[in-house]
């Protein structure tokens, strides 16, 4: 069966990475005054989709965070992605039905270049129901594939990038690309034997805000080892996520990441030549994005506000769920926190378990894509049971969001 590794929880399992706030915004102006956001969890967490009860094959478990939109007729649907996507339906997010019609298979590509071995389909965005574009956390898996990985560890023969997929029929069926045309975001290097994990991705929606739409890229740290930016072990692609975005989220090839000074960084594929200077193609880092699964626009206040899930250290403080916001996906407050692991798992019976895949949805948002909330949103999460990989539970519960300045 196959399973997405996050670099979000992974990677924070190899390395605690300390971030400083920018003190300039986007336009390179002094930072403004950001309004925050603090939650509290309300009322008992309901099980969503238990996995593999609910599942309709091995390969159909809640592997991401969850997301919805809604298609031209209003139906809802709901996800919470695998290799394969499979979609709940319906016409709230409380009276989903399970559908065993897979929307989307992954190809098992076996040709590192064709950036088409495993797609995890996890950030969708549509204008009218019927056209979605959809961005994919894609793996190559080298270890799957003859020749492709001589390590005994499988996450050393992982390749990471964010490709672009296309739905005409409002979500039931969504189709590929041949690359380059399917390449969205990728660091300017080839596959390497035994020498990963290494890559980018996109792991949370996409915004509309201010005239653009937005998304967060994380990547690996690269090359293994690596310490710092300075030294014999420097690190060539440094630790964290970044924002991304674009005037068009139906062409893939116009995303642009964050340099450290503006948006002008483009993403380039490393296969049909050489690339004169990597380098400038691998973004800068902004503060806590390393641990980001998703976004939202709180609407009154205009701002963004991204979930950020830190298991695996005391970097935000307690491991646990946090918020924080953004005026320009730049510059960010000091998270706040939600909910400790140890207050969310509190309840759980005797054994091992795993929290991952935070994501707020507003049954009541007035868009299509679900990315505005008030304040009474879900937090949707996943818990994996007793290290097993199929036994796992996606839950919803209220949490009430409070803004202060």
């Amino acid at each position: 069966m196959m399973r997405r590794i996050l670099p979000i929880l992974c990677g924070l399992a190899l390395i605690a990475v300390s971030q400083a706030q920018t003190s300039l915004d986007a336009d390179g102006q002094p930072a403004p005054n950001i309004p925050t956001i603090t939650g509290k969890l309300e009322g008992s967490r309901v099980a969503v989709f238990r996995s593999p009860k609910d599942s309709c094959n091995q390969n159909d478990i809640p592997d991401a965070m969850a997301r919805a939109f809604r298609d031209s007729t209003g139906t809802i649907h709901f996800m919470s992605a695998s290799s394969e996507l499979f979609l709940s339906l319906g016409s709230t997010l409380e009276t989903l039905k399970h559908s065993c019609h897979a929307a989307f298979h992954s190809a098992n590509d076996p040709n590192p270049a064709d950036f088409n071995d495993q797609a995890w389909l996890d950030s969708f965005y549509t204008l009218d129901g019927n056209k979605i574009a959809a961005l994919s956390h894609t793996e190559y898996h080298g270890w799957a594939h003859p020749g492709e990985c001589h390590t005994q560890s499988i996450i050393e023969c992982e390749y990471d990038s964010d490709t672009f997929h296309l739905s005409t029929n409002g979500g039931y069926h969504f189709e590929s690309f041949k690359a380059p045309a399917n390449f969205l975001a990728g660091v300017p290097f080839k596959y390497e034997i035994d020498r990963g994990p290494m890559g980018y991705s996109v792991d949370t929606n996409v915004v509309n805000f201010n005239g653009w739409y937005y998304a967060i890229a994380t990547d690996w740290t690269w090359p293994p080892n690596c310490s710092g930016n300075k030294g014999p072990h420097r690190c060539v692609v440094p630790t964290g996520g970044a924002p991304i975005r674009t005037k068009n989220v139906f062409d893939p090839a116009s995303w642009r990441g964050w340099n450290g000074k503006d948006f002008s960084l483009t993403f380039v594929d490393p296969y049909p030549g050489p690339v004169a200077h990597p380098k400038e193609h691998i973004y800068t880092p902004v503060p806590y994005m390393f641990a980001v699964g998703g976004l939202n626009v709180y609407q009154s206040a205009n701002i963004v506000v991204a979930t950020l899930w830190d298991y695996w250290d005391n970097e935000l403080g307690p491991p646990g769920l946090y918020l924080t916001t953004s005026t320009d996906l730049v510059n960010w407050t000091k998270p706040t926190l939600v909910v400790t692991v140890k207050e969310i798992s509190k309840n759980d019976p005797k054994g091992s378990f795993l929290y991952a895949y935070f994501s707020l949805i507003d049954p009541n948002a007035p868009d299509l894509n679900f990315s505005i909330i008030g304040n009474n949103p879900y937090v949707y999460y996943v818990r994996l049971n007793n290290n097993n990989t199929s036994d796992r539970v996606l839950f919803r519960q209220r949490v009430k969001l409070t803004l202060s300045q």
